[in-house]
């Protein structure tokens, strides 16, 4: 796979093990290293943020998060079009299965609700909608887990406005949370008055701080 970013190939090895196929579509993919030209399943670099930056600049932190690898067929088709506006195309649409912010990777997803809300809101609005949130849920306390006394509430159970609110507070809190571990693994954590909050998946915890 051609690397005319100079990113550094311990951070391409990564991307690489991190999208085993291609993230818009699924497909699987070959490295054709030494092919000219963008065959449709050959693995290809993708900037996820078309705005840049794309060439790898010691002054400046490389976010793997932005960059990810697709097929030529999707690599090609999208562009230099903004992701909502390619998944709007014919390209995207009639097929097998649609390209849509449901069906992309996890990554992507990740991407495109930082982007969606990183411009449409500020903290103190994000607090509001947290509180929000809090007063519409059921919270179920973690019978199982006595040891770490926490309440919980999860996506799938909310209605479909508190699940948009949901949303918005998982990326505020691994945005803009302090670092914490829970168990074995560390997560992202974002304190409201006497609460903490943190976010294992789908699954919205808080514990008194």
């Amino acid at each position: 796979m051609s690397n005319k970013y100079g990113i550094p190939e311990d951070e391409l090895k990564k991307i690489r093990a991190r999208d085993k196929a291609c993230v818009y579509c699924h497909k699987a993919m070959e490295e054709y290293s030494h092919a000219k030209g963008v065959s449709k399943d050959k693995a290809t670099i993708e900037h996820l943020n078309k705005d840049g930056p794309f060439y790898w600049n010691k002054s400046i932190i490389f976010d793997s998060s932005t960059v990810a690898i697709c097929c030529g067929s999707c690599n090609s088709s999208r562009g230099k079009k903004e992701l909502l506006d390619w998944f709007k195309t014919q390209y995207c649409i009639n097929r097998n299965r649609a390209i849509n912010e449901n069906t992309v990777t996890e990554l992507v997803r990740e991407y495109i609700c930082t982007k969606k809300y990183l411009k449409t809101f500020t903290i103190d609005q994000l607090s509001n909608q947290l509180r929000q949130l809090i007063e519409n849920s059921k919270w179920t306390f973690a019978k199982t887990m006595p040891g770490i006394p926490h309440c919980y509430i999860v996506k799938d159970n909310l209605s479909e406005a508190d699940k948009e609110q949901f949303d918005e507070l998982k990326w505020f809190i691994r945005k803009n949370g302090y670092a914490e571990n829970f168990y074995p693994k560390q997560y992202k954590y974002f304190n409201i008055n006497n609460y903490k909050y943190w976010l294992v998946g789908n699954i919205l915890n808080r514990a008194t701080t």
